[in-house]
């Protein structure tokens, strides 16, 4: 196989770190047909998550400089292991594909620290991708073209919907789609409490509140309809739902959801230096 090779096209491609988004990438890409378990290589120092690659039949290795072959190099590590991966693991040369789904580091120093030679992706994707439902942005580093682009999206494409980006945005993505799923499960969390306060059943109230979850998010989706569009239509004038959401509104939801979300690209910036 050449290097430089597309997932899904015959190319080979080597996870550098599988931990939990890792893993879901990748059992989810294989369960598509996104790509050969025989062409993916799995770099992990942990033992037990490198029988894990094995079990879904993807060759597995500790030793970085095994990634070195491999036509695209995916960085599914965490932000602060990235500078000692990188001694170990460049330089590479553009031959080589990088993507990274690591937040804060840019394109142009992941490209400096892996030798300055790969051409370089980075990718947001967010847990929904273990059912094939997470949502990925995607935008060009250093000497990316539209055949690394493409080949990006074709991975996360398996994995669920994507959607391109320039990369001076992908902080911003960092906090609207990759740390967002938990933004709704703290939602979830506390609406759970609240119903179980009011005396509904614990496994009941978090039935409801996930198919309630489930079933917005599909309106959302596939409605054609703004929030505020769809908002409206369960809000009647005088109701329980006015009740409900004037409650929230008064207590500043809008404000606390924004300072949230600058939080986390702030927090996204700091990683990268």
């Amino acid at each position: 196989m050449q290097a430089g090779g597309t997932p899904g096209a015959g190319g080979t491609i080597a996870f550098v770190g599988c931990g939990n988004l890792g893993f879901a990438i990748l059992e989810r890409a294989l369960a598509a047909g996104a790509m050969p378990a025989t062409e993916v290589t799995v770099v992990e120092p942990d033992a037990a998550r490198r029988d894990h690659a094995r079990a879904l039949g993807a060759r597995a290795t500790e030793r970085l400089a095994d990634a070195r072959a491999a036509g695209t190099v995916l960085l599914a590590i965490k932000p602060q292991q990235f500078e000692t991966v990188a001694g170990s693991l460049g330089p590479l040369t553009d031959a080589t594909r990088v993507v990274s789904v690591m937040a804060g580091w840019t394109g142009a120093t992941i490209h400096d620290r892996l030798g300055r030679g790969p051409r370089v992706v980075r990718a947001m994707p967010n847990t929904p991708v273990r059912h094939g439902l997470g949502f990925t942005a995607i935008a060009a580093g250093p000497r990316a073209g539209e055949d690394d682009l493409a080949a990006a999206e074709r991975l996360f494409g398996a994995v669920g919907a994507t959607g391109r980006i320039d990369e001076s945005l992908m902080d911003a993505a960092v906090s609207a789609v990759g740390s967002a799923p938990a933004y709704l499960f703290l939602l979830a969390e506390a609406q759970v409490a609240a119903a179980v306060g009011m005396g509904m059943d614990p496994a009941l109230a978090r039935a409801a509140t996930a198919q309630t979850m489930l079933g917005a998010a599909t309106m959302l989706a596939k409605d054609g309809r703004t929030p505020e569009e769809l908002r409206a239509e369960v809000t009647s004038a005088g109701g329980t739902t006015a009740a409900a959401t004037r409650v929230f509104e008064d207590g500043g939801v809008r404000e606390l959801v924004a300072r949230a979300m600058r939080a986390a690209r702030d927090r996204s910036r700091e990683l990268g230096r």
